[in-house]
Order: C-alpha cells, then structure tokens, then sequence
C-alpha cells in the first residue's frame, strides 16, 4: 500500500514551488530585460546543475515504476514547451558589442565581446510560459498526476528551456562570428 501524503507535506511542496517559481521568475526576468555578456560556458553551467539537481531530486523523491503513462505524456509534454520556449528566447534575443559601459559587467579574463538581451518581450514570454506551466500543474494535478507539481520536474524544465535558449545563441554566434570573419 502507497504511503499516505500528508496535508502538511503537500503544504511544503506547495512552498517550495512557489519559491522555485518567484527565485527564477525574477532571475530570469532580469536577466531577459539587461544587456549582458554572451560568455558560452557559463550559459550552459546553469542548465546543467538545474537538470542534475532535477534528476536527482526526481530519483530519490518518486517511485519511478509507479509513475502514470499520463505523468510520462504530461512531463514530455511540457518538456517540448519548454524546449520551444527557450528556442523562442534564443531566437529573438538582440546582440551588440559590447561598449564602455557593458564592459563594467565582463568579468575578468572573459573573451565576451558581445552582449546580449532579449528585452520585455522576452520578459513577457517567460512569464507567459510561467503561467502556462501553472495551468498544466493544475490541470494535471486534479486529473490524478503525481509528477506535475514536483520541484524536480520544474528544475527539469527550466534546465531544458534555458539549454535551448543556450544552443539557439551558440547557433546564431557562431553564424555572426562566420560572418563577420
């Protein structure tokens, strides 16, 4: 027989999404509106501890072999939103050189010569991408999901939106460095 969640533990898990959701909403809100330097490696640091921290609070706090076809297709599902979303962010982002002013922000001993924003409308996606999100979690939830309201797949998702958002900005800089050559 299934252990039985307590209110007290669907009250923390509600907690903590909701922390998880305003931390990233804001971080990434910041940074969709700020130019910032394009440093490549340090783009993808943040997908990959997002997904392993994902994968691994997904291990250790779900019984994989019980988990629904419908939670594989919701998870898959929301997984090829993210994606996308993240492509769209990478897509429309605006590069420029980076100035006086911009190289205040370049850390030390950073090849960045270009920075980069997305601007409000980057802004605006992300949070609408958000808010799509919330929709499927509750959605998910109250038709039987065990895995959609989970910390780990929200760390999971973001891993792969901002890897997309990473891969698009690889693509498009090494067009403009191909170009410019």
């Amino acid at each position: 027989m299934p252990a039985q969640t307590s209110i007290y533990d669907m009250n923390t898990q509600l907690l903590v999404n909701t922390l998880v959701i305003i931390v990233a909403v804001g971080w990434i809100g910041l940074r969709q509106v700020n130019w910032r330097p394009v440093e490549l490696g340090r783009m993808w640091r943040g997908p990959l501890v997002f997904g392993a921290v994902g994968v691994v609070m997904l291990a250790n706090t779900t019984n994989l072999a019980t988990l629904s076809t419908f939670d594989v297709g919701v998870l898959a599902f929301e997984i090829v939103v993210s994606l996308g979303v993240g492509s769209a962010m990478g897509a429309m982002a605006k590069f420029r050189p980076i100035t006086a002013a911009g190289s205040a922000q370049v850390r030390e001993g950073s090849m960045a010569t270009l920075e980069s924003r997305t601007g409000w409308w980057g802004f605006a996606l992300w949070v609408a991408f958000i808010a799509l999100r919330i929709g499927i979690d509750a959605g998910a939830g109250a038709l039987g999901s065990q895995l959609a309201s989970s910390t780990a797949v929200i760390l999971l998702l973001l891993a792969a939106n901002r890897a997309a958002r990473s891969a698009v900005f690889s693509a498009r800089i090494s067009r403009l460095h191909s170009i410019t050559a």
